[in-house]
């Protein structure tokens, strides 16, 4: 198989009827912030890896251990679980990562999935923080306005968004407005904001306004090297 899921002291059955929640390093590293700073707050326990066929060899030191690719996060107490993703799955994989992703979703009966995006803060046309858009299957309502018909959504969210829709996955696409030329914690803060009213919990996002400098500093650091080394010839890298 070339996507894997792998679980770590937890079974499939346990995350049934679960909340779902992923984002990507897009549009101001929104989804990526986001994410990241729910599964830290709400202490969650990671209990799963996904691995790929042409897995990125990137690693690095994070707050709870060694960070891979692709993270499952559980809130056992809050039936919450978060995908962290801290790099974008190559664009040869993105459309069977996704694919098997939503699937697997489907088959432990996800009760609802949410996915962080970003829209380009120049589009905004009034006061609103947000737009969104959902599946057929969900039954989520929100005082936002929808994302614009104009607009295209491209890259691993369209494509959650799209298997979403043909597996009859009850999702909600969340896209505060953000800028695309730096990274952008206050956006974050505000769809996180936002999801916490929506699946019911209570998450501080204070941390995300006071320290957003700190915080877009060492992103835009981490995201150079990972570029980086990424884009360096293989006789260029140096390996530890």
């Amino acid at each position: 198989m070339d996507i894997k899921i792998t679980l770590k002291g937890v079974n499939e059955s346990e995350l049934q009827n679960a909340k779902f929640i992923t984002g990507f390093r897009t549009i101001g590293e929104v989804g990526y912030i986001a994410t990241r700073y729910i599964a830290l707050k709400m202490k969650m326990k990671r209990i799963g890896f996904i691995t790929t066929k042409y897995l990125r060899d990137v690693t690095f030191l994070d707050e709870y251990g060694i960070a891979t690719p692709f993270e499952l996060f559980y809130d056992n107490d809050n039936k919450i679980l978060v995908l962290l993703n801290h790099l974008l799955p190559l664009p040869r994989e993105a459309n069977m990562f996704s694919e098997k992703i939503i699937k697997w979703l489907k088959r432990i009966n996800i009760s609802n999935a949410f996915y962080i995006g970003g829209l380009d803060k120049r589009y905004r046309t009034n006061n609103e923080k947000l737009r969104w858009i959902k599946t057929s299957n969900s039954t989520i309502n929100l005082n936002f306005p929808l994302m614009e018909k104009q607009l295209l959504m491209i890259g691993p969210l369209a494509l959650f968004t799209i298997y979403s829709e043909i597996e009859d996955l009850p999702a909600t696409v969340l896209l505060p407005y953000a800028d695309r030329d730096r990274i952008d914690p206050g956006a974050a803060a505000t769809v996180v904001e936002e999801l916490a009213k929506i699946i019911g919990v209570n998450i501080d996002v204070t941390e995300l306004y006071e320290d957003a400098k700190k915080i877009e500093e060492e992103l835009q650091k981490q995201l150079e090297l990972i570029q980086k080394e990424i884009n360096r010839g293989a006789s260029d890298r140096v390996y530890m």
